[in-house]
């Protein structure tokens, strides 16, 4: 026989009733009882839903994480307990609230790592072509684009160089043109290399901008 849960009207006054009935539901969830994990869910999931949305924008991928909360918490259901001294109602919500924030920022760090990953990949592809231009074109090359155009290529880079940034046109300038590593540059400017490699990054996709012009030629 299911025990009754009581209505947070009938309590008294003075009582939090947001929680009030969660730590009946989740001893009957946790026996196997599918009516009790469908009211706590049914409870829970706009709590739920309200912390992931507070740091995952996208609705369709908040939506996903908060299923995939539930799912966790499904799977280690088994090993909820109330702490001593706790009012077991609240424990259930502050149970599931720390798998909402942990999920939450595992899911952030996932991002941020495939946006990171992105950036480089960005960056090398513009750092390549302007390694490309800046460079005399190989031998093989030389008959295709005539020294007039060459010339016109290096004074193009010179240019869009000296239009950078004095903090870029710097890094740019001892990274491509004095060809030393972003370790050595961070010692010789005393500034840390992740700030140097946004630097490179921004300065880099500028120039790919400005001298977008060149690339047909250089990839005949």
């Amino acid at each position: 026989m299911q025990t009754a849960i009581p209505s947070p009207l009938t309590l008294p006054s003075g009582i939090d009733t947001r929680f009030a009935g969660l730590g009946e539901l989740m001893r009957r969830y946790v026996d196997g009882d599918e009516r009790a994990f469908s009211e706590l869910h049914a409870r829970l999931s706009p709590r739920v839903g309200g912390l992931v949305r507070r740091r995952i924008s996208n609705p369709e991928a908040a939506k996903d994480l908060e299923q995939a909360i539930f799912a966790k918490a499904h799977l280690a259901r088994h090993r909820f307990a109330t702490p001593e001294g706790r009012d077991p109602d609240r424990a259930v919500w502050t149970w599931y609230a720390t798998i909402a924030r942990n999920a939450s920022v595992d899911a952030l760090r996932k991002v941020y790592r495939q946006r990171a990953h992105a950036t480089l990949v960005e960056s090398s592809m513009e750092e390549s072509l302007v390694e490309r231009i800046s460079t005399d074109a190989p031998n093989a090359e030389e008959g295709m684009i005539d020294s007039e155009a060459r010339q016109l290529i290096r004074e193009s880079v010179r240019e869009a160089i000296a239009g950078l940034p004095a903090s870029q046109r710097e890094v740019v300038q001892l990274h491509k043109l004095e060809g030393l590593s972003m370790r050595e540059i961070s010692e010789r400017l005393e500034v840390r290399e992740g700030t140097l490699r946004v630097r490179a990054h921004r300065a880099y996709r500028a120039l790919t901008e400005r001298l977008s012009a060149f690339a047909p030629a250089l990839a005949r």
